[in-house]
């Protein structure tokens, strides 16, 4: 074989591999993605409905659960979204879309029971970011919540038995 043979075969080989990393490379990334979605309103209205969510992450806060304190957890129904928001019950009114991704939460009520502080300004600065949240998507079992305001509020799913 000649050096420019050998030159050639070399610069194939080469080529090939390089071809075949950044195939990988992007199926990879087509397969970690496929698991993030933006069901269409209607459709994520009839997930979170058959669904409980407990507050998983919040960037990087505490999230209160078991001795820390009541986890947070909601449940959606019928345009409303009702749970236990930290410290005390809470409830406020839902609608997704109209665009798919899109969600906004109204103004909602709370009941008026006195938690330890560290809880309570949990709470006002969670309902503050839940109020403010104006994007959703579904990642798996969490249900990402986003706002302007704070870190995106990641549930993880609970099916109601």
């Amino acid at each position: 074989m000649t050096y420019r043979a050998l030159v050639i075969t070399y610069i194939r080989v080469v080529m090939n591999t390089s071809v075949l990393i950044r195939t990988i490379a992007l199926c990879l990334s087509f397969l970690v993605t496929a698991c993030v979605t933006t069901p269409s309103p209607d459709e994520m209205k009839r997930i979170a409905e058959k669904n409980r969510w407990e507050l998983a992450k919040w960037g990087d806060r505490a999230v209160p659960y078991g001795d820390d304190g009541e986890p947070v957890v909601l449940g959606f129904q019928e345009g409303k979204v009702l749970g236990h928001a930290g410290c005390n019950r809470y409830a406020a009114g839902v609608s997704f879309g109209p665009r798919p991704g899109d969600v906004r939460i109204s103004q909602g009520t709370t009941t008026r029971m006195a938690c330890e502080p560290r809880h309570m300004q949990f709470e006002t600065a969670f309902i503050h970011a839940f109020e403010a949240s104006t994007h959703y998507r579904l990642d798996g079992e969490i249900l990402s919540l986003v706002s302007d305001v704070a870190p995106p509020l990641e549930f993880y799913r609970r099916p109601l038995e």
